[in-house]
């Protein structure tokens, strides 16, 4: 009998080492299939991140390359600078024709009581620019050809405003650059001179009491819409200002008005007539040299 229990002993020992082993083999087996599973998944995480990061490289630089191509296909920005003319070189330039230079600083917009169309400005923009002038001068002092005497194509297009009082003859302004500048210099105008008058308004003895110098400039416009609802047309635009002793070297410092003609019913029949665009001050182009 101790013999066969000293058996069933071993018996038993032995099945309780089998599953002991059994089941460390197991467990030993599934922790393997875990790390490969684990692995395999790593992996191919990987490979799609590393993938998606190319294609996202590729596509920003396909993205850069378009970018390059559509810059390099732009006109390059210059801006233009306000230059200051020189009197003495453009004297020399118009043959010693002596002359007065100022630099026009108007302000395009509606102004109250113009006749312009009901929708032009009407969102209040405006647009302001710079031209500098020269106003010739009479040179007839040695018995000449006056040279500042205007052609008579300029001549037709002074406004025939002042029936009550007397005008001195119409005489030459120039614009030397023959460009107004738009948004600080970085837009242009063609602006091609024109002409002007001093105006005598009422006469006491052999002086008048006050003059009112009139000038116009052919411009070449804006396009519409290029501005929103303001643009400045195309042909003359005219302005009026203030002057004393019946000098164009002597104009005032206020502010003046600035129209332009067009065809209207406004003063009770179809007619040419003024129409108020904007205001301007002139400012001696010697001002801005200091």
């Amino acid at each position: 009998r101790k013999f066969a229990n000293f058996l069933l002993g071993l018996l038993w020992l032995s099945c309780f080492g089998i599953d002991q082993t059994i089941a460390f083999t197991t467990k030993t087996a599934f922790d393997s299939a875990s790390v490969i599973k684990e692995s395999r998944l790593s992996s191919r995480l990987s490979w799609k991140l590393s993938s998606s990061k190319k294609d996202v490289e590729k596509e920003v630089a396909e993205l850069l390359s378009k970018a390059k191509a559509i810059r390099d296909s732009l006109p390059a920005e210059t801006q233009v600078d306000n230059p200051i003319i020189d009197e003495s070189s453009n004297n020399e330039s118009m043959n010693d024709i002596p002359s007065i230079g100022y630099r026009l600083h108007i302000d395009i917009g509606r102004e109250d009581g113009t006749w312009m169309d009901r929708t032009w400005g009407s969102s209040g923009r405006r647009i302001e620019f710079t031209v500098d002038v020269s106003f010739l001068l009479p040179n007839n002092d040695d018995n000449t050809e006056d040279s500042s005497l205007a052609p008579e194509d300029v001549c037709s297009k002074m406004v025939k405003d002042n029936l009550s009082g007397k005008s001195t003859a119409i005489r030459i302004v120039q614009c030397p650059s023959n460009l107004a500048r738009l948004r600080g210099g970085f837009d242009q105008m063609r602006s091609n001179g024109g002409g002007y008058r001093i105006d005598l308004d009422s006469k006491k003895g052999n002086w008048y009491e006050s003059s009112t110098a009139r000038f116009f400039l052919d411009v070449e416009g804006t396009k519409d819409g290029e501005y929103g609802d303001i643009s400045i047309p195309a042909g003359s635009l005219y302005f009026s200002l203030p002057c004393f002793q019946r000098s164009i070297q002597q104009l005032s410092t206020r502010e003046g008005i600035v129209t332009v003609q067009q065809m209207g019913w406004n003063t009770g029949w179809r007619r040419r007539e003024s129409r108020i665009v904007g205001t301007f001050r002139a400012v001696p182009l010697q001002q801005h040299r200091h």
